[in-house]
């Protein structure tokens, strides 16, 4: 038995060098697949992602807003399609930013807050021209951006997103523009 315990110990020294090596070398083919692997996104369909995001919040907020404020049915399932439809929207985009490794904005821009807070500051149908008034400027910024995208988005899943949410930006500001005659137009109250 004594003459075996120095080839025992030469085995387990073998083997547990051999595990070692073994285990530096899955360290290293990963840490190299990380080097070597481009960024997801370009930065300007990170830009885009961002820009986005930030859009969606923006409409968000409002229409909530407009749904506890405003006292014309119109102007309230306008909100309520806004709020539900631009939620959609964001959670399909944050997964994409995940998936890209692109970190979301979690507010919207200092602009967007303070058209948001002077509407706060309104009531009636003042407040119900100054939403959708608002949502007509956005929504023509959100289409002109996402046509933009689409032409010169680089990765697919970006320009998919883009292709996906543009037709339901279009159809926004149509109903926007619609509503936007009606009340300044006085048909509607």
């Amino acid at each position: 038995m004594l003459r075996r315990k120095p080839e025992i110990l030469v085995y387990l020294s073998m083997t547990l060098a051999l595990i070692g090596v073994s285990a530096c070398n899955r360290g290293r083919d990963v840490a190299a697949a990380r080097e070597d692997r481009s960024p997801a996104v370009s930065t300007a369909d990170q830009n885009f992602m961002i820009k986005a995001t930030q859009a969606n919040l923006s409409e968000i907020d409002a229409a909530r807003l407009a749904m506890q404020k405003s006292d014309n049915s119109d102007v309230r399932d306008y909100a309520h399609m806004i709020q539900s439809e631009h939620t959609n929207a964001l959670d399909n985009l944050t997964n994409l930013m995940k998936d890209t490794g692109v970190a979301p904005p979690r507010a919207i821009p200092p602009e967007a807050q303070g058209d948001i807070d002077k509407m706060r500051e309104l009531s009636g149908p003042d407040f119900d021209r100054e939403f959708i008034n608002m949502m007509v400027a956005d929504h023509q910024k959100a289409v002109t951006m996402f046509r933009e995208e689409i032409g010169t988005a680089q990765n697919s899943d970006v320009k998919k997103y883009a292709e996906d949410v543009l037709p339901k930006l279009e159809m926004h500001l149509e109903k926007a523009q619609h509503l936007q005659s009606n009340l300044f137009g006085g048909a509607k109250k």
